[in-house]
């Protein structure tokens, strides 16, 4: 196993056998025009060929799960023809697919569709549990897919076992060391959240916001993400009270070279617990945020068994070090601009979701001419409209942030004057 599959495989364990289908992951890429329905079948089949994580089964029975790579066989990629030509409805077909579990331990850990209208085929929908790919590996699968359809070859691919190995070979001491020292100051209730109640998900798109952020980014000398991350907790902590909040941040790993084209799922959290100071100068109270971040990023590989036993071993009980009940995920970029009368860019636009299990709170972002904020909750942790109110805070506080000249937090509005919701 390498660290990021270790450490999906894990935390599948805190949602339990009836959540599975929470480690599904939805693509849907676009056929180029005159591309053929069996043309890109067969591209994908030769994706499946190459990389081992689509040909790979595991064994969850004993106290340290193992996998098993099979050789390629040919296997069955549906065409579905659908009643609606657009993006949207290719997506729904993988949202529903998506609801149901992979079973990785007797199936491959994929689904994929070709759809078509009127014949001719327009998208390939795949569905890959997380163990087998993250955000990051369906980005390599999309720009290969690609070139397979445009008459290029794939080269050469890394594998997973040779992350594995490699993982094996270096010391991680350092990271245990960091995480066992810095377990005793999260936030106990920003662990499992135990939480099984309804959660959905309001969104917006912003481009005042995004470049709000990008000032803010530029003048501090930190990431967009972090900004958007400090903005958040500040929104945050004051809907609910508080004045610190633990995070899990998604590390994803793929910062060497090697590693940059690998399918697989390198990702693992990385908690950060941020303090809120309303006295504190807001430009200096982001610029710590930056820091911290970066520190949590710089121990973000780890095996989790092995932080387990160090917490263990440090008098800390730990039984799932990736149970966090608030995430955070920068996603990259969008994957479409939102059409110009969409409730994004002129009001919050909602989605559901069938999860009734793990974190009770997801600040996910994606950028594109825009700053999509989507924050997802449960009902039981902000109820009502709370996650719409949440978004345009967030969107607001970066605006004000930027633009005014608030010596302390406190003094920064988070009123939104912008979104009607």
């Amino acid at each position: 196993m390498t660290y990021g599959q270790l450490s999906v495989l894990r935390s599948l364990e805190t949602h339990g056998p009836g959540h599975r289908s929470v480690a599904n992951l939805v693509s849907v890429c676009e056929v180029p025009f005159g591309v053929g329905a069996a043309q890109v079948m067969d591209a994908w089949l030769q994706l499946v060929a190459a990389h081992e994580s689509l040909r790979t089964t595991y064994d969850l029975s004993g106290p340290v799960p193992t996998q098993t790579v099979h050789p390629f066989r040919p296997s069955k990629v549906a065409a579905v023809e659908l009643g609606d030509y657009t993006f949207d409805a290719a997506l729904l077909l993988g949202t529903e697919s998506a609801a149901e579990p992979i079973d990785i331990e007797t199936e491959l850990p994929w689904r994929a569709f070709v759809t078509t209208y009127e014949g001719d085929a327009l998208h390939l929908v795949t569905v890959i549990h997380h163990v087998a790919a993250d955000n990051g590996a369906l980005r390599v699968l999309e720009e290969q897919l690609g070139r397979l359809l445009d008459g290029g070859t794939l080269g050469p691919v890394v594998q997973p076992l040779k992350m594995a190995r490699a993982q094996q070979e270096e010391s991680a001491s350092r990271s245990l060391r960091h995480w066992t020292e810095a377990w005793g100051g999260l936030v106990p209730s920003d662990r499992d959240p135990g939480d099984g109640s309804e959660r959905r998900r309001a969104s917006l798109y912003s481009v005042e916001g995004l470049a709000a952020a990008q000032e803010l980014s530029e003048r501090l000398k930190v990431s967009v993400q972090s900004v958007v991350l400090g903005v958040g907790a500040l929104a945050l902590a004051r809907l609910k009270g508080t004045d610190r909040l633990t995070f899990a941040l998604m590390a994803a790993n793929r910062l060497d070279a090697r590693w940059l084209s690998m399918v697989s799922s390198l990702n693992q959290f990385a908690p950060v617990t941020v303090t809120i100071d309303e006295e504190a100068d807001p430009l200096e109270y982001l610029r710590v945020g930056y820091f911290q971040c970066m520190t949590a990023y710089m121990h973000g590989c780890y095996d989790v068994d092995a932080l387990r036993a160090s917490l263990e071993e440090a008098g800390r009980q730990e039984e799932d070090p990736t149970a966090f009940a608030k995430h955070f995920n920068f996603l990259g970029d969008v994957d479409a601009e939102p059409d110009a009368g969409s409730a994004l860019r002129t009001g919050i636009q909602w989605r559901s979701s069938t999860q009734r299990s793990g974190p009770n709170f997801h600040l996910a972002v994606a950028t594109g001419k825009g700053i999509l904020i989507g924050v997802g909750a449960s009902q039981d942790y902000l109820e009502g409209n709370l996650p719409a109110v949440l978004a345009a805070s967030i969107e607001a506080g970066l605006i004000n942030i930027s633009k005014g000249s608030e010596k302390a937090l406190g003094e920064v509005s988070l009123d939104n004057q912008w979104r009607s919701f």
